[in-house]
């Protein structure tokens, strides 16, 4: 009886790991709007944007308020642009835009498309707030 046991206790402990089980992809659920601002809150900090960027006013870089108004307005996709894909549509010098560029090479090629689009999520969020 003790063998049986084992044998059908190794059988399903064979069977969980089985290759189609393995080949699954758990999909997470969508985050809310709050858990995108904050985690795209988190992210502008972590990633060094706040450095160039404030949320009102130009520091090295045009202010969020700025960059999304103008994507706004001429319908442009700042996620595009976060991940390397698209040119700036905002009016900067050509020694910003390669500040710019190294920072999206080395900080934001290793984060997801969720997260860059919780980063948005945030600047648009801020931008909002601002109007």
């Amino acid at each position: 009886m003790r063998v049986l046991r084992f044998f059908i206790l190794g059988l399903v402990l064979v069977s969980c790991n089985s290759p189609e089980k393995q080949d699954e992809v758990v999909q997470r659920p969508e985050l809310s709007m709050d858990s995108k601002i904050f985690l795209g809150n988190r992210l502008f900090s972590e990633k060094t944007c706040i450095t160039c960027h404030a949320i009102n006013r130009k520091k090295v870089g045009p202010s969020v308020v700025d960059i999304m108004t103008i994507y706004s307005e001429q319908n442009g996709d700042i996620e595009a642009f976060l991940k390397g894909n698209a040119k700036p549509i905002v009016d900067t010098t050509p020694k910003q835009v390669a500040i710019m560029q190294a920072n999206i090479d080395s900080f934001l090629k290793q984060i997801t498309d969720e997260e860059l689009n919780a980063i948005a999520t945030y600047m648009m969020h801020v931008t909002d707030l601002k109007k």
